[in-house]
């Protein structure tokens, strides 16, 4: 039990029934009071007074239990407030910066159970706010509670310097506000700098010494020197060498490096000492740290009113564009990074000091990173580092080394040091920019778009180290606007297919404008019909289409995983995949359309499924918002392909080139004309706002859907017309066309689109599985004679009810793995047969129990043969009455 006196501690807390017990507990290292319950020594909350007693019972409980104090609890009523003052005691007296709170409060005043905090109690409430607890400068903590906490109470007063205690619980609001404000606020008060003297002709003086103290103590780094000057070695490791150095080096800052002045300033110091005097060598110990510090310091301060008279652009103490100097981190001029051992020896750490020059917050998640700059052989070099990179010795040689930073295995602990301490030392000070790391729109839709607007927004654009190489086909455009124009004029004019990927290509950035699900566009036909040039011509829209080692065009063959990256990088940049081909897959096209099929399916849902890493922490999440564009020699909607597969790609079957020598033309076009399109068209998007878009596309779908009703494609097809609107109207003929002859343009462009795709009973693979059903039953029928008959071989029994109707009990195996065979799935087919009300279920599923005359009850799915085949027999969509599909008078 630690000692604690019962007499001082006052009536005015003592009354109130706000007391507990407390104990020392170590966890994860790191020693903590936890609280106690005064009648069973159990746990205690300060939020539940029902754990809580009084004074006297306190006493008691922590002598019958053996525990460690008591301590009281600031209750929901606010009506006392505890300030806490964590090691600011130094031989018993108060450090500078917190002494006046002691005699301006005048009240009750105690010194905590470590021996060198304060704790302060007041009556009334704290001022309103969040903010309770803040490290401050000088890196001591500051706390203050009036409720749901409690204080440890040693009853032990502090008696200040004139020999005086507080032992009296009093109001006082002015201290308290002032102490907030100060010390938790995050808004310390300004401190008026005095005023620089001027000759008679008005040009400033020098500083004089007092002046130069004066502005010290003035500084973001005031309470850390006027402790040096007060003596305080005990931010130094009470190293009385390497306090001299830190005074000196501030010292050299301040007074412009005059060393006379530097001289006379530490002389009135409280750590001056004989030392100062003694001879090393050809000078003296002073004269030496004085000339350290001099070369060391390389920029100096000139008062701002100085600048102003004489035009000088003096440098401040920290430059944002060079490794900062701070104790002990010292840079010279030459860049080189240097660590204080003693204060007198130093160390060499690298030539290329890494530093924190900006906050960059992700606008998509939140997060915080680093904007940390070098300078590499002269030439200033940046990254953008996760903060777990800064604190990581491996991650930041993988990080930094490859820009040619000197930093390895064997430095490394002391440039994350340096980090991590230059990180602490300028935070407040540091800027905070927004950041983004992926491509296309930044914040919002029709806001900065990536990398386009990267030098002319609030938004940066910084991508990660692993996806830098991916920007760069993005950069830099290359030709002009006009000669890419008259490049895609023919193939765009003379091919449907042509004109549809270009389209999709001018369509990606729309998907989050108007607010539509992704989907893919896949152009598949015979070899050497032009696809990959149709495709490059795509991606020319927006930056270098070329194959290479971070080349924006990908293919089939590249990894899922990295296909998947590449598209959470791009955001709203269609992402481009080339050639799915049949030859050289296991199992030819069937061995590969399963795996396609997948990966198409997850890059239409727009967002990364989870996966683990090697250390079984799950994978960050990526997501995008643009349209896939694929080409390939083999179709990927085949007679089993998933329904939701179907439903997200547009497929056509064309050739968009009739001769070869177009297509190599087109190639050679693309190598030389990329990057403008996309540029004048974001611009062009900015002109028009969000509900202009969603307007239109919404007239754009009712057009396309009217016209072409039975093709589930329509909706796609719309935003690929309204694209090829915005595009002819922006892009290709600005000025000559107007944009209702864009609209008309537009919409003969989609009639034509909708010849080329699938209609719905084409691309409806239930209704193909069903259709299967029915004609596997046709051709089984031998094998469902009555059950009286005998059959060896018996797939189920076909009975005819007395209303007539013939009603068929499969047995589940058979039609499973005719189903199967035939690329069908057995539970999807039945379960869309349920809706359509072509089957008869059982309670718990989808089969039923049917009684054989042997006594044995097989699960048998029970089809309504009559329903079954007056649906498959019945008016199918296209022979449905359609809508006049002759063009409106706009278009024709």
């Amino acid at each position: 039990m630690l000692s604690f006196n019962v007499d001082n501690i006052p009536e005015e807390l003592k009354r109130r029934d706000q007391w507990i017990c407390w104990e020392l507990v170590e966890r994860n290292g790191k020693t903590t009071k936890v609280p106690k319950r005064a009648d069973t020594g159990g746990n205690a909350k300060s939020t539940d007074p029902g754990t809580w007693c009084g004074f006297d019972a306190a006493i008691a409980g922590c002598g019958k239990h053996g525990l460690d104090g008591i301590g009281f609890v600031f209750a929901g009523d606010r009506e006392v407030t505890g300030l806490d003052l964590d090691h600011v005691l130094v031989d018993g007296q108060v450090a500078e910066e917190y002494a006046w709170v002691v005699g301006a409060a005048d009240t009750y005043t105690e010194v905590s159970p470590s021996g060198d905090g304060l704790h302060l109690f007041f009556l009334g409430s704290k001022p309103e706010s969040d903010h309770c607890k803040r490290t401050q400068p000088d890196k001591r903590v500051v706390e203050m509670y009036d409720h749901d906490r409690f204080f440890t109470v040693t009853g032990n007063l502090f008696v200040d310097a004139n020999g005086e205690v507080h032992d009296e619980v009093r109001e006082s609001p002015d201290a308290l506000a002032r102490a907030y404000q100060m010390w938790l606020s995050g808004n310390r008060p300004k401190v008026e700098k005095p005023k620089l003297r001027r000759d008679e002709s008005g040009v400033p003086l020098s500083l004089t010494d007092s002046e130069v103290v004066e502005r010290m103590y003035a500084s973001e780094k005031g309470v850390s020197i006027r402790a040096l000057m007060n003596g305080d070695t005990s931010m130094h490791g009470d190293d009385d060498s390497g306090a001299d150095q830190a005074l000196c080096n501030h010292l050299a800052f301040w007074t412009g490096g005059d060393a006379a002045q530097m001289d006379r300033i530490f002389r009135t110091s409280g750590l001056m000492r004989d030392k100062w005097d003694e001879k090393r060598g050809a000078n003296t110990y002073g004269e030496r740290t004085i000339a350290r510090a001099i070369a060391d310091c390389g920029d100096f301060y000139k008062p701002a009113e100085f600048r102003r008279a004489t035009g000088s652009q003096a440098s401040q103490e920290k430059n944002e564009e060079a490794a900062p100097s701070f104790d002990p981190w010292f840079v010279d001029k030459q860049g080189r990074l240097w660590k204080s051992t003693d204060g007198e020896n130093f160390r060499h750490i690298t030539f290329t000091p890494p530093f924190i020059k900006a906050n960059l917050r992700d606008v998509d998640s939140g997060m915080v990173r680093a904007l940390v700059g070098m300078n590499v052989y002269g030439r200033g070099r940046e990254c953008v580092l996760d903060r777990d990179t800064l604190l990581s010795n491996t991650k930041i040689v993988a990080a930094i080394a490859p820009l040619g930073a000197n930093v390895s295995t064997s430095n490394a602990r002391d440039v994350v040091s340096y980090l991590t301490d230059c990180d602490g030392a300028f935070a407040r000070e540091r800027p905070s920019y927004e950041s983004v790391a992926r491509m296309g729109w930044a914040k919002q839709p029709l806001g900065p778009f990536m990398p386009y607007d990267a030098d002319g927004s609030s938004v940066r654009f910084d991508p990660a180290l692993d996806t830098q190489g991916k920007a760069r086909p993005f950069l830099e455009p290359k030709g002009t606007l006009e000669g890419w124009v008259a490049g895609m004029a023919d193939a765009r004019d003379g091919s449907v297919a042509f004109r549809a990927v270009l389209a999709a290509s001018f369509a990606s950035p729309l998907i989050a404008v108007v607010g539509v699900q992704t989907f893919i566009v896949y152009l598949w036909g015979k070899s050497r019909s032009g696809k990959t040039p149709t495709l490059k011509a795509a991606g020319s829209v927006w930056g270098d289409p070329s194959e290479g080692t971070d080349s924006y065009y990908r293919t089939f063959a590249d990894t899922p995983k990295s296909i998947v990256r590449s598209a959470t990088f791009l955001g709203d940049v269609p992402i481009l995949l080339d050639e799915l081909q049949s030859k050289g897959a296991a199992g030819g096209q069937k061995g590969k359309q399963q795996a396609v099929e997948d990966l198409l399916y997850g890059l239409s849902l727009g967002h990364e499924r989870g996966a683990l890493n090697s250390n079984r922490t799950m994978m960050g999440y990526g997501s995008w918002r643009a349209l896939t564009i694929a080409t390939g020699e083999i179709p990927i909607i085949i007679d089993n392909t998933q329904q939701g597969a179907v439903n997200r790609t547009l497929e056509i079957n064309a050739e968009p080139f009739d001769d070869p020598r177009g297509a190599q033309e087109m190639h050679r076009l693309v190598s030389e004309q990329y990057g403008t399109a996309g540029r004048a068209y974001i611009a062009a998007l900015k002109g028009h706002d969000l509900e202009f878009f969603r307007e239109e596309y919404a007239k754009m779908r009712d057009y396309v859907c009217a016209m072409a009703y039975d093709n589930p494609q329509a909706e796609n097809i719309a935003l690929l017309a309204l694209a090829d609107a915005l595009a002819e109207y922006h892009v290709f003929a600005p000025g000559k066309v107007s944009w209702d002859e864009a609209i008309a343009g537009a919409k003969r462009f989609a009639l034509e689109l909708a010849k080329l795709t699938k209609g719905a009973d084409d691309r409806d693979t239930d209704r193909k599985a069903i259709q299967f059903v029915g004609e596997w039953l046709s051709k089984s029928e031998g094998h469902f004679k009555p059950e009286g008959q005998c059959l060896p071989d018996r797939y189920g029994i076909r009975e005819s009810e007395i209303s007539g109707r013939t009603i068929w009990y499969v047995f589940s195996n058979e039609i499973g793995s005719a189903l199967a065979q035939a690329g069908y799935d057995r539970d999807k087919t039945f379960r869309r047969m349920r809706e359509e009300k072509l089957i008869r279920t059982g309670a718990k599923g989808l089969t039923m129990q049917k009684r054989m005359a042997d006594g044995s009850r097989p699960h048998c799915y029970c089809i309504d043969g009559d329903a079954l085949y007056a649906f498959l027999e019945g008016p199918k969509p296209h022979e449905q009455q359609r809508l006049d599909l002759s063009c409106p008078a706009e278009v024709a």
